[in-house]
């Protein structure tokens, strides 16, 4: 006898708590407030801020679907466009999307082409907003499925300029689990924290800082 698959149901669904289901539109460059002395300024290209591992925004708020970075990366204000266009035209009747990044704030400076080198820094061209490995980009959730939701979601992944990957809530958790078991079961002293600690071969002379605080996970 043939078994088919219970339906699915959208019980637990936990809406925005503003009622705004669609991705709202992203600022193209931060307001400043001439009254307080705030003014546009000019700054280095700061890698350091999409340096390493993000330890706050790893999770999903409402336990259904989103984009994650893999890696450290900026994301600029077209990027912002063109995802709230291609996501809002794929919501239909009870489904929501939320940014789960700040505004851009990071300005990106340009010099005219041909002029000559020296002179100082261009003029502000853009702004974009740093994110770090394991950051939540964005959520999808809803009366959808994931097979609806990565219909939409995975060939967004190629719009930036630095890899992302789709995850889902079970995903997450499936992750955790294995991570948890993996470090129960391990058996093998031979890790990082043994390394650096009785600084074998030396390697206190050439690990850095971030090596030890992520392990080697990450740049």
């Amino acid at each position: 006898m043939k078994k088919y698959p219970f339906p699915v149901t959208f019980e637990n669904v936990r809406f925005p708590p503003n009622g705004q289901l669609k991705l709202p539109v992203m600022p193209a460059e931060p307001v400043y407030d001439a009254e307080k002395g705030e003014k546009k300024y000019k700054s280095t290209k700061r890698m350091i801020e999409a340096r390493g591992v993000e330890e706050v925004h790893t999770e999903l708020i409402h336990e259904q679907y989103g984009l994650a970075a893999v890696s450290g990366g900026f994301i600029d204000s077209d990027d912002f466009k063109f995802l709230q266009d291609r996501i809002n035209k794929n919501l239909i009747d009870n489904q929501f999307a939320v940014w789960r990044v700040d505004e851009p704030w990071l300005p990106r400076t340009k010099k005219a082409q041909g002029t000559r080198l020296g002179g100082g820094k261009g003029s502000i061209q853009k702004y974009v907003t740093p994110v770090r490995a394991n950051r939540i980009i964005l959520e999808v959730g809803g009366y959808i499925t994931e097979i609806e939701a990565k219909a939409f979601l995975l060939y967004l992944c190629e719009r930036f300029s630095f890899p992302v990957e789709f995850v889902s809530e079970t995903m997450l958790a499936e992750r955790r689990r294995k991570a948890e078991e993996t470090r129960m079961m391990n058996k093998n002293v031979f890790n990082w924290d043994r390394v650096i600690k009785y600084n074998m071969q030396n390697c206190n002379s050439w690990l850095s800082s971030y090596d030890v605080a992520w392990k080697g996970k990450y740049r």
